[in-house]
């Protein structure tokens, strides 16, 4: 009787892991995760309405050799403030839009360039109930229907390694068709807490890979991130315009 409770125990402590052992979770639900919080920041109604990451490029498309291992860093204030800092040609460069403008920092080749001379600067738009700027970054989604966004998505487990869970997300081929992503792919790889760690984001004839070093929230960011320093390019909303429509020119014309 009294070697009983012993061995039942030592049964227990050799069970005691598979006892612990929870089910993987299901991909969308960690898809949800991930994406809920990123997603509620462009949405008007959410509580924090700012981001604020740094991510290492691990690699990239015609990445030159220096650039390998970058740290950049983003901050996103929707719905008009947006801000790309790292490392280019030895400096560090800030990319940085504020409403309808968008400003480099520092003035050095190639950006000086981008200013565009006002008499081939693309005409505005002005088309009734069209707007005539940029365009906002914001999500017409309440908060709480923002759980549904992974319904528009197809997610493939790709399994678990070191506590670390890959997905392989595409967007569903209806929606992709129209959004003109139909050959995008991304691998995003999430820890336990459906936190990004990590993503891998393909095109049709370009791939990029960063390492996700920090993520984090906040309901505002300093007033000062966006100003514009005096020694910067300046370009606004008809110059950016120009340098879309030409790039959109060169991408069609690669294609045919």
């Amino acid at each position: 009787m009294k070697k009983f409770p012993i061995s039942l125990l030592a049964v227990l402590l050799a069970l005691a892991p598979l006892l612990r052992a929870q089910p993987p979770a299901n991909p969308y639900d960690l898809l949800s995760r991930s994406l809920v919080p990123i997603a509620s920041v462009f949405s008007p109604e959410a509580k924090q309405h700012a981001l604020s990451a740094t991510l290492v490029l691990e690699q990239m498309t015609d990445l030159p050799p220096e650039m390998a291992g970058a740290s950049v860093d983003l901050l996103l204030e929707p719905p008009d403030r947006a801000l790309l800092r790292g490392m280019f040609g030895g400096k560090l460069v800030t990319l940085c839009r504020a409403g309808d403008a968008v400003w480099i920092a520092p003035k050095m080749p190639p950006f000086d360039a981008l200013v565009v001379p006002p008499a081939i600067q693309a005409p505005a738009k002005n088309k009734k109930h069209q707007h005539t700027g940029l365009g906002l970054m914001i999500l017409p989604i309440p908060p709480q229907q923002l759980a549904l966004l992974p319904i528009l998505l197809q997610a493939k487990d790709l399994g678990e390694e070191q506590g670390l869970r890959t997905l392989e997300v595409k967007v569903m081929t209806e929606l992709a068709r129209g959004l003109g992503v139909e050959d995008w792919n991304l691998r995003l790889t999430l820890n336990s807490a459906g936190q990004p760690v990590r993503l891998r984001l393909v095109g049709p004839g370009w791939s990029l890979t960063a390492r996700v070093e920090r993520l984090e929230y906040a309901t505002s960011l300093p007033a000062a991130t966006w100003q514009q320093p005096a020694d910067a390019v300046l370009l606004d909303a008809r110059q950016i315009q120009f340098w879309a429509d030409r790039i959109e020119q060169q991408m069609t014309g690669s294609r045919q």
